[in-house]
């Protein structure tokens, strides 16, 4: 059922180089890794990433991050942003990805502008990983990118 929460799956449609700029502009290049580079999200709290010599779909390695690092990590970049509560919590599949490329971003923008709207692409991605970590801690269930 749509907005139920209960699966998370999302299409990385658009251009993350706005995305990373707003990192630099707000994060450390520690927080930013720590944001980006995990290819498993686990719900439970981990000291540091844990990269482990197994071929993942993206890369030779794969880095096992901890949800709660991720959460706090992307609310850091939704404050700066000041991401509209209207952004969809309880994802399903494609929710956040529709949301953002089928229009309903861009009319929000018209009627809510703020610091978000100014680049939908670099709003779609701290909405992702806001929710992916928020996903994977109230499911308790890892998430894997591929």
């Amino acid at each position: 059922m749509r907005g139920s929460g209960q699966s998370f799956e999302e299409k990385l449609v658009p251009s993350m180089k706005s995305f990373l700029t707003l990192c630099g502009a707000h994060l450390s290049g520690a927080e930013t890794d720590t944001l980006c580079d995990w290819t498993v999200l686990v719900p439970v709290s981990l000291d540091e990433e844990i990269e482990l010599p197994v071929e993942s779909s993206y890369s030779d390695d794969t880095v096992i991050a901890g949800a709660p690092q991720v959460l706090a990590i992307a609310r850091k970049l939704a404050t700066a942003v000041a991401l509209p509560p209207e952004v969809p919590e309880m994802c399903d599949n494609l929710d956040l990805t529709m949301w953002f490329l089928d229009g309903e971003a861009e009319k929000l923008s018209a009627t809510r502008p703020g610091p978000w709207s100014e680049d939908l692409d670099a709003a779609f991605y701290v909405a992702l990983y806001l929710r992916a970590a928020q996903h994977s801690l109230r499911r308790e269930c890892p998430l894997m990118y591929s």
